[in-house]
C-alpha cells in the first residue's frame, strides 16, 4: 500500500502561487497525470514556460495517484509505458505495479522542472472563451478565475467512476469503496467482501483480497475474455542491461511495440485471427479454472475484442479457492448487512467493492466549457463527440484534448497516444502564440471523423455487445479504428491548412517562443 501524503506545488519565479491566479498565462494544463506532465516536459523544451498545471488531487499521476486498490497494475508492459525520451531501466516487472508508475511520473516532473508550475487540490469549474481578448478565463474551485491563451485539457478518460444506482445503496451498514477510491482505512482480514464487477480492476483485486477475506463473492454480470498474463520479474542482470545499454534498452521497447501491432491489433480487424485467440484463451480457462460448474459461467457471449481483452495470471486461479464464489444473476437491492439478487438470495457482507468502472462519457462534460458565441461543448456535441484528429473542437480557439474523443488505440499504450497528440499540439502552441487563434474548420472535421467512424464500423467493437466504447445508440466515441502505428504517422504533423488562423483582437506578432527572434508571424511562413 501507498499512503497518499499531500503535497503542494513549489513556486518558481512566482508560477505556481495563489497570488499569480489572475494574471494570464500562455498555457493552462488540466490534469498532472502522463499527458500533463508529458505537455509541461515538452513546452520548457520549446522555451515555453509561462504555464500552469492544476489537478484536483493531492498528488502527481492522475489515474495513477487515483488507483491504489490491492493488486493494481498495468496492462500494458512496463517499457513501453514510459515516455519515449525518459526509459526506465529499473521496472522491477514486465507489467509495473501502480506504485512504481506513479514514482515515475513524480521523477519526470521533478527531473524536467515542470513540479514547480503545478498546483494541487485545484480544479477547474468551468471553461469560457472571452471573445473581445481571445483568452480563455478558467475558474477554478477557489473561486479564484485564471486566464490563459491556450488550454490543453490533460485530463484522461479512466478519471469519472461510475457507480450503478441500486436499489438502497444507501443502506448498506458496512463499508463500500470504488476500486479508484480505495479506503486503507478499512480491515479486510476476515470479512465478508462483495466485489461488483468482473472486469479490468476486478480481476486485480480479487486475488489480493481472496488471500485476506473469510468470503469473496464477486458479482459477475458478463462474462470476460482474461489471457494469461505471463508476467514475471526482471532479474538484476536484465536490470543491469537496460541501464548500461542504452541501445538493448531501445530495441526491448521496438519488440513490444511490433508484438502489440503484429499479435494483438489484428484481433481488432480480423475474424480469423480473433476466432483463433478466443479458442486459446477459452482452453486456458478451462485447464486453469478446477471447478467445472465455472466454465460456462467464464464463457463470455460475445467475439474477443468487443469488450476491453483482460490479461491475468492469478485471477482464474483465485476462482479455485474454497472462500471465492462467482454470483451471475443480476443484484435486485441492496440490505443493511449485503446484496440480495434477482433470485432472492441474500449475500452478506461487511464490504462492498465496487469494480464497475468509469464514465467515459461523463469525461467529456465534468468541466463547462464555453467557446465562441456562448455555445457550449455540451451543444457541440449535443449529437456526437467528435473532435478534429481528436485533439481541437470547430469553435473552441487555441483548446486542446491529449485523449479527445476516438484517441484510444485500444490495443496500445496511452503513454505513447499522449506523447504523439502532446507533439501535436506543441506544433499549434507554437504557431498560434500570443497572436493567434487555431480552430478546426468544420468541414474538415466533418471528414476526419465520416473516415473514422466508416473504419470503426470494419471492427469488432462495432459487433453488436454492449460495453463502454460503445454509446447506447452504437456509435462508438473513445476508440481509433487503426494501429498504433498510423496513428503516430498521422500526428506526426498538423495539416494548417484544415485550421482556421484568426488573428487576436487587438493584439501585436511579437517574439515566439518567448526568448525567440522570430515572431509567431515568421513561424507561418
Amino acid at each position: 500500500m501507498q499512503p497518499h501524503l499531500k503535497q503542494n506545488a513549489r513556486s518558481e519565479s512566482g508560477t505556481a502561487g495563489d497570488s499569480e491566479a489572475s494574471s494570464v498565462r500562455d498555457v493552462l494544463i488540466i490534469g498532472a497525470g502522463f499527458s500533463g506532465i508529458c505537455a509541461g516536459i515538452r513546452l520548457r523544451e520549446a522555451g515555453i514556460t509561462d504555464f500552469l498545471i492544476v489537478d484536483r488531487n493531492d498528488g502527481i499521476g492522475g489515474t495513477w495517484w487515483q488507483n491504489t486498490y490491492p493488486g493494481a497494475a498495468c496492462d500494458v508492459p512496463s517499457h513501453l509505458y514510459c515516455y519515449s525520451f525518459e526509459p526506465n531501466p529499473d521496472w522491477s516487472r514486465l507489467f509495473s505495479p501502480q506504485q512504481e508508475i506513479q514514482a515515475y511520473i513524480e521523477r519526470c516532473a521533478d527531473r524536467y522542472g515542470v513540479r514547480p508550475h503545478i498546483r494541487l487540490n485545484t480544479s477547474v469549474r468551468s471553461l469560457k472563451f472571452l471573445e473581445e481578448s481571445g483568452l480563455w478565463e478558467a475558474e477554478l474551485d477557489s473561486g479564484r478565475r485564471q486566464r490563459a491563451r491556450h488550454v490543453i485539457n490533460a485530463t484522461g478518460g479512466l478519471q469519472q467512476p461510475a457507480i450503478p444506482d441500486f436499489v438502497g445503496r444507501d443502506v448498506f451498514r458496512g463499508a463500500a469503496m470504488h476500486t479508484a477510491a480505495w479506503d486503507h482505512r478499512v480491515p479486510l482480514e476476515g470479512r465478508r467482501i462483495v466485489v461488483i464487477g468482473s472486469a479490468a480492476s476486478a480481476i486485480q483485486v480479487v486475488p489480493q483480497v481472496a488471500k485476506v477475506a473469510h468470503q469473496v463473492t464477486v458479482m459477475q454480470r458478463t462474462a470476460n475474455y482474461i489471457a494469461p498474463r505471463n508476467d514475471f520479474a526482471y532479474s538484476p542482470f536484465r536490470r543491469w542491461l537496460f541501464r548500461h545499454l542504452p541501445g538493448w534498452n531501445r530495441l526491448y521497447r521496438a519488440l513490444i511495440f511490433l508484438r502489440l501491432e503484429t499479435a494483438v491489433y489484428p484481433i481488432i480487424v480480423n475474424r480469423r485471427v480473433r476466432e483463433k485467440a478466443a479458442r486459446l484463451i477459452r482452453d486456458h480457462m478451462k485447464e486453469t479454472v478446477r471447478r467445472r460448474e465455472l466454465h460456462d459461467v467464464l464463457d463470455p457471449p460475445f467475439e474477443l475484442g468487443c469488450k476491453r481483452m483482460l490479461i491475468s495470471d492469478d485471477y482464474y486461479e483465485a476462482l479455485n479457492r474454497d472462500n471465492v464464489q462467482v454470483v451471475t444473476d443480476p443484484i435486485d437491492r441492496f440490505t443493511e448487512s449485503g446484496v440480495v439478487t434477482a433470485d432472492g438470495t441474500e449475500h452478506p457482507a461487511d464490504v462492498i467493492v465496487y469494480a464497475t468502472g468509469f464514465d467515459i462519457q461523463k469525461q467529456f462534460f465534468f468541466i463547462d466549457i464555453q467557446g465562441r458565441g456562448g455555445r457550449t461543448l455540451r451543444d457541440a456535441w449535443a449529437d456526437a463527440a467528435e473532435a478534429y484528429c481528436g485533439v481541437m473542437i470547430p469553435g473552441f480557439p487555441n483548446y486542446y484534448m491529449t485523449t479527445g474523443p476516438n484517441t484510444g488505440v485500444g490495443t496500445f499504450s496511452i503513454v505513447f497516444i499522449a506523447e504523439a497528440t502532446v507533439a501535436w499540439i506543441l506544433q499549434c502552441i507554437r504557431r498560434a502564440g500570443r497572436s493567434r487563434l487555431l480552430s478546426p474548420c468544420p468541414d474538415a472535421t466533418r471528414r476526419f471523423n465520416d473516415e473514422l467512424q466508416e473504419a470503426l464500423s470494419k471492427t469488432v467493437w462495432a459487433s453488436g455487445c454492449q460495453s463502454w466504447y460503445r454509446r447506447a445508440d452504437g456509435r462508438i466515441e473513445t476508440l481509433y479504428p487503426w494501429n498504433a502505428r498510423t496513428f503516430g504517422r498521422r500526428m506526426k504533423t498538423v495539416n494548417f491548412d484544415d485550421l482556421l488562423d484568426e488573428p487576436v483582437p487587438g493584439a501585436e506578432a511579437e517574439p515566439w517562443p518567448p526568448g525567440s527572434s522570430a515572431g509567431s508571424t515568421a513561424d507561418r511562413s
